[in-house]
């Protein structure tokens, strides 16, 4: 495969999962939401082109998420010093959308189980993110008698445990295509 036609998958797919980020099922009201599976197309690129394209695709899409809220101006203004902004910038946005690149560290020829572990196991690590956010910056929001790290965990799991149902769910579709799983194979 040509370099230009790994990049233009990529930008492809990079550019589906940003259409489809505005497809919003469910909004939460100070941030996060249930998209029409979004993080997928992202995921895809690093199965289909190992770490390195899929960390790089996957650290746009964090970027074009941050931009995003960045525009929707739901972000800053909650961040009240500079820790909170750098805790925000990294955990709401770097890390938990960058790591989605990691599904390069198995291919479909490891078998659909491995491949549903390691999306399942990456989306967990986006909650986790987002988790530290809800209690470092979020948690001043926490219902009187609610502890922040309660809060957090119920307002974060809202939206990312429908996300990660939907996403494993449509993974697993897509993967019982064995036409799409071949096109999967590096």
């Amino acid at each position: 495969m040509t370099k230009t036609r790994r990049l233009c998958e990529c930008a492809i797919l990079l550019a589906l999962s940003v259409a489809l980020s505005f497809v919003k099922i469910y909004n939460m009201p100070m941030g996060g939401s249930v998209t029409l599976v979004s993080m997928l197309p992202v995921l895809l690129v690093g199965l289909r082109h190992g770490v390195k394209w899929g960390f790089a695709t996957s650290g746009l899409f964090a970027a074009v998420q941050l931009v995003q809220a960045l525009v929707e101006g739901n972000v800053f203004p909650y961040c009240y010093t500079a820790t909170a902004v750098i805790i925000c910038i990294l955990f709401d946005y770097i890390v938990p959308f960058g790591i989605l690149g990691a599904t390069g560290i198995v291919s479909v020829k490891n078998g659909k189980a491995k491949v549903l572990a390691v999306i399942t196991v990456l989306i967990i690590i986006r909650f986790v993110c987002h988790f530290i956010t809800g209690i470092v910056i979020w948690g001043q929001w926490a219902p009187e008698g609610m502890g922040k790290f309660i809060y957090s965990i119920v307002y974060n799991g809202q939206y990312m445990l429908p996300e990660l149902i939907l996403t494993v769910l449509a993974a697993w579709a897509l993967m019982t295509s064995k036409a799409f799983t071949k096109l999967l194979e590096r």
